[in-house]
């Protein structure tokens, strides 16, 4: 296994990315690197949200991944492959079906588990080195008033060994990214359709335009989910256009 071979281990840092954007400048890391750390004083979601967790309690920690086989045109499918191996690992983990909820979340319960942020540096239209931040609710059970977020204690009722859990994770990305770095594209898109939230269901939706009723019929390779309408029109809405009413 190569991801999570070389671990880097802190006790505190601001974000486990920015951590790797800076080792980067400095120093050229190998494939797979991991970075945890215990507790983030500056945890990042997707679009500047914040990532709050509790010290020691939970998951915090980037891999830095090659991406020479993407371009700019499918970047997604390394979110794509990144999210099924979470939502797998926490689906053997937890005994529980989990789903991925478009585009970067993990759901189990329709409670947000996990989530996955990924920052890219490219040379021209490839990918040059991707780095996977990734956030997982663990042992923390406390949430304050937050009532749609869970984690692995709370489904489970015990305490979980953190690196093994990271290690079951490490595994089932690795085996995804390996499956893309192959070039199995077909079958990274249809696993990912099949784990995703509300997929090919009739649902309503908030949109820019007010509510709409429409099912999830793809989310395409550069990230964009496609809708399709009851008069069987297709809508195609990027990240933060569309809003899911669990």
């Amino acid at each position: 296994m190569f991801i999570g071979n070389n671990l880097i281990e802190l006790d505190v840092v601001d974000s486990t990315n920015n951590y790797a954007a800076n080792l980067l400048v400095q120093t050229k890391l190998v494939s797979g690197t991991a970075i945890m750390t215990h507790f983030q004083t500056g945890g990042r979601g997707q679009r500047g949200s914040d990532w709050i967790s509790e010290p020691g309690k939970n998951l915090l920690f980037s891999i830095v991944l090659n991406g020479h086989f993407i371009n700019s045109e499918n970047y997604f499918l390394l979110s794509k492959a990144v999210a099924v191996g979470i939502n797998e690992a926490l689906e053997d983990l937890s005994g529980k079906t989990g789903f991925v909820k478009w585009p970067n979340d993990i759901y189990i319960d329709k409670k947000k588990i996990g989530g996955i942020l990924i920052e890219n540096q490219w040379k021209g239209s490839l990918l040059e080195v991707a780095i996977v931040g990734i956030g997982i609710n663990v042992n923390q059970i406390n949430f304050d008033d937050l009532q749609d977020v869970t984690s692995l204690s709370l489904l489970g009722s015990k305490n979980y060994d953190l690196k093994e859990v990271l290690s079951k994770v490490f595994q089932k990305i690795e085996f995804y990214y390996n499956m893309l770095k192959r070039g199995e594209v077909k079958q990274i898109n249809q696993i990912y359709f099949n784990h995703l939230m509300f997929s090919n269901e009739w649902r309503t939706y908030g949109s820019n335009n007010g509510r709409i009723e429409g099912k999830i019929v793809e989310v395409k390779e550069n990230g964009l989910l496609v809708l399709k309408l009851r008069n069987k029109e297709l809508m195609t809405y990027e990240f933060k256009e569309l809003q899911f009413i669990l």
